[in-house]
């Protein structure tokens, strides 16, 4: 059984996308001499826009709407999602869904009118968890059906939260959605921790910012990760951080560069490898009947 972490804020423009494509190919390489299902990484875009796609699949992320992750949400019963995979194409153990910007506008759509909507990525995704250690999930910033789905399937989530007075005021309304989650879906719902984006350390209130989310979430609070070119420059690129600005020479398993950004989302990958491996580890065992 997968690890499943889904990246949510309800607030746009706070590194949901960016964390969510650094830190499933951060994971791909990290575990990328783990033969079977703990060398694999899954990435699912529940946002219309399927910007995660772009920086993971170039050219392979969309799909006609029946071979495309809106066809999961709405068909009856869902398609073979093992039938949809693709690999990504920058990583071998990233594997993707395929997207389709019109038919998950429209699935977005239909959702409240069907039958158990708002756990139907959880049911669709349950035929191949058991082939992957981690499954990474992308939101969109609205609260609504997907955001929900995407909740409803983790076992875990990050927020990221933009270091800004609006970035932090605007939590609450995310955090009473989580509670909805677990009282009637997923009781240990985890929140691993919140992550500071966008931090510009020449804005006084930056630090202030990140002092308060430290006094808020003494134990769930990650390094920060700060504004950086290279962040943007490796989506237009199609491309995660890690590949994009890449050490001259990479051994097994490292991530950073000398590249700030590369440092700072390797941090956080082993931050939450620390906090879940073990329940990866204990998975395997209980698979192989250890």
């Amino acid at each position: 059984m997968a690890v499943i972490i889904t990246i949510a804020n309800e607030k746009g423009g706070v590194g949901k996308t960016t964390t969510a494509v650094n830190l499933a190919c951060g994971l791909a390489l990290r575990l990328s001499e783990f033969k079977g299902p703990a060398g694999r990484i899954l990435l699912v875009d529940m946002d219309p826009q399927g910007h995660a796609l772009l920086a993971t699949g170039y050219g392979h992320h969309i799909a006609a709407e029946p071979d495309s992750l809106a066809a999961m949400l709405t068909e009856n019963p869902p398609p073979s999602v093992q039938r949809m995979l693709v690999q990504g194409v920058h990583h071998p153990n990233l594997s993707l869904i395929p997207g389709n910007r019109l038919a998950l506008s429209e699935a977005a759509r239909l959702l409240p009118s069907l039958m158990a909507n708002e756990s139907r990525l959880r049911r669709a995704l349950q035929p191949v968890l058991a082939q992957f250690s981690y499954i990474i999930i992308d939101t969109p910033p609205t609260t609504g059906d997907l955001l929900i789905n995407g909740l409803v399937a983790a076992t875990h989530i990050i927020i990221p939260v933009e270091t800004s007075y609006l970035g932090v005021s605007g939590l609450r309304e995310l955090q009473r959605t989580i509670e909805e989650v677990r009282y009637h879906f997923t009781p240990d719902l985890t929140i691993l921790g919140y992550l500071p984006t966008l931090c510009e350390e020449q804005r006084t209130e930056t630090q202030e910012i990140i002092e308060e989310l430290r006094r808020r979430y003494p134990d769930q609070l990650y390094a920060p990760i700060h504004k950086s070119a290279d962040l943007a420059y490796a989506h237009s690129s199609h491309m995660d951080i890690f590949t994009y600005r890449p050490p001259r020479q990479r051994g097994p398993g490292q991530l950073a560069s000398s590249s700030r950004p590369t440092q700072e989302y390797a941090q956080l990958v082993e931050d939450v490898l620390q906090q879940t491996w073990y329940l990866v580890q204990g998975t395997l065992m209980i698979e192989k009947g250890l």
